[in-house]
């Protein structure tokens, strides 16, 4: 094993705790999707399982997989499915519930549950502003029809989604009137109404509702400055190295020459890169961490190596490197990774290569 990701259990479980507190008597919904953001979905679920009251995920795929991990927790699809009958009707009977946005989605699932034997759970998607998936208000007379209509339903939820509540406090209010007005007309009085991301769980306490739906939060990173609560980051990302070489003053180093030694370097080999989702643009800007020292990224990012200056160190093969974590009195965060890459932390994390191991470490 020459990478890996560690998953902090007593981080997750401390984030959670701090999450309780602001959800208050709200339900707490872990969204897992993405492979729990990079984490690993299957290594992480079962620490958090009897400390959450459920779990959503992007694809009816992603339900499936906490299904057959042993996870027995209410779990919600978010987004997407097709019409695969067969599908359907053993998703329906493991109590999977599914968003619907579509008069055709309604069809497929009552068809499917008809069949399973059981009404399938639904939580009706609106769009109150972020353009993305759900039926505009207008619309929610029809749907509430067509559901009614449909006998193999039961109509579980009614949901949104913010477009930026991080930064954008007037839009997001304006969001938070117009689910307020539909979800508290009297059809919905008996269904779980949710709008909040970890953010507008934190900003907004309007917006918890009956339930909130933690993601970024969960695993101890922040998607606002607005977040004042304390939180720690879940996942470190290691790796060894695999050669040390010693380079004269002036020799290139790796594809398209983009770096040239301006002194006597030792170099460390490191058996990751871009396929790996250690970004190409850390090209010559990166750093890891090895002795407890910061090594800079020399020349490119390779597929599947990367070169780093440990000039004065004691380093040998064999040696971890950090790429994201803890070492000596250093870290390197998944917010330094994004500034430097001009992405978002949500990126960083989600884009670790999913074949790499992942063991949760107490």
């Amino acid at each position: 094993m020459t990478t890996w990701i560690e998953i902090s259990k007593s981080a997750l479980l401390f984030n959670i705790r701090q999450l309780r507190k602001i959800a208050g008597k709200s339900r707490l919904m872990a969204v897992v999707k993405a492979n729990a953001y990079g984490h690993g979905v299957e290594k992480l679920t079962p620490v958090i399982k009897n400390k959450v009251d459920g779990f959503a995920v992007a694809g009816l795929d992603e339900a499936l997989i906490l299904r057959k991990s042993g996870i027995k927790n209410p779990v919600l699809v978010l987004s997407y499915y097709e019409n695969d009958q067969a599908a359907l009707k053993h998703a329906i009977s493991k109590n999977i519930s599914f968003a619907v946005y579509g008069k055709s989605q309604i069809d497929w699932l009552n068809e499917a549950a008809r069949v399973a034997g059981r009404r399938a759970k639904v939580h009706l998607k609106v769009d109150t502003g972020t353009s993305r998936l759900g039926i505009m208000p207008p619309e929610v007379d029809d749907f509430l029809r067509f559901i009614h209509q449909a006998k193999n339903l039961q109509l579980e939820g009614i949901f949104s989604h913010f477009a930026d509540s991080e930064e954008n406090e007037t839009y997001t209010k304006k969001q938070l009137k117009i689910f307020d007005q539909i979800a508290d007309r009297p059809e919905f009085t008996k269904v779980i109404r949710h709008i909040a991301c970890s953010a507008a769980a934190v900003i907004y306490p309007g917006s918890r509702q009956d339930l909130v739906r933690i993601g970024i939060a969960l695993y101890g990173l922040y998607s606002s400055k607005k977040i004042h609560i304390p939180l720690k980051s879940v996942l470190s990302w290691r790796t060894k190295i695999i050669q040390i070489k010693k380079l004269r003053v002036g020799t290139a180093v790796g594809y398209g020459l983009r770096f040239k030694t301006k002194r006597n370097t030792t170099m460390a080999v490191l058996p990751i890169g871009y396929a790996d989702g250690y970004d190409r643009k850390l090209s010559n800007i990166g750093e890891v961490l090895v002795s407890g020292r910061r090594c800079r990224v020399l020349g490119r990012v390779c597929m599947n190596l990367t070169m780093v200056d440990v000039t004065g160190l004691s380093a040998k093969v064999g040696n971890e490197a950090v790429l994201i974590g803890k070492q000596g009195r250093e870290q390197i965060t998944a917010d330094e990774l994004a500034e430097k890459v001009g992405t978002s932390n949500y990126e960083i994390v989600t884009r670790i290569n999913w074949n790499l191991p992942r063991y949760v470490k107490t």
